[in-house]
């Protein structure tokens, strides 16, 4: 007799709650699993999110001063980029981050460690042009995940315009689709 737990799909989450169909390995209460998540969160996995891109794009100063000190060692200044190229170094690489993480995992380092997955409205990962578009809209229009906290449906303007959702999932396995996000409302 074997001890293991056999995965299961999640079909509905509760009164209300719209459900995409997930296998499960390890999880919270199935109850969260697959249903929208709200502003709180989504707002704590962008906070994340945003700590690893300017991580990255200080990290790239740092290698850029370095190499800077090693050509010329005697004259080393720290270099003072123009206005405005930190900020868009940083909406380049955060437009990679989200659109690589999205179109390969369906989530972001953020939205791993709070449980959440982006999918489309089929309730399955995003493809590279769906990624590539949420996440110019994200870079572009960062203000835009507030819509969740009005909206009946805990959408962001992105999720409307595209037709995605965030979802928990704490599962390790990529969601799949028995069963479709509500797009009826």
């Amino acid at each position: 007799m074997s001890s293991a737990v056999e995965p299961r799909p999640v079909v509905h989450a509760g009164a209300g709650v719209e459900a995409v169909g997930v296998h499960l390995d390890e999880s919270p209460p199935a109850t969260s699993t697959g249903r929208r998540a709200g502003i709180v969160s989504r707002c704590a996995a962008n906070t994340v999110d945003f700590v690893v891109v300017v991580l990255v794009v200080a990290g790239g100063y740092m290698v850029v001063s370095a190499a800077i000190f090693l050509w010329s060692p005697s004259s080393f200044q720290f270099p003072e980029p123009p206005g405005g190229m930190l900020m868009l170094a940083a909406g380049i690489i955060l437009f990679g981050y989200l659109t690589v993480s999205w179109a390969i995992t369906g989530r972001t380092y953020g939205d791993h460690l709070l449980g959440l997955r982006v999918v489309n409205f089929r309730g399955e990962r995003m493809h590279w042009a769906g990624a590539a578009a949420r996440a110019a809209l994200c870079v572009i229009f960062p203000v835009g995940v507030m819509y969740v906290a009005i909206s009946s449906r805990n959408r962001s303007v992105q999720d409307v315009l595209l037709r995605t959702s965030v979802v928990y999932d704490w599962g390790h396995v990529m969601p799949v689709s028995h069963a479709r996000p509500d797009t009826s409302h």
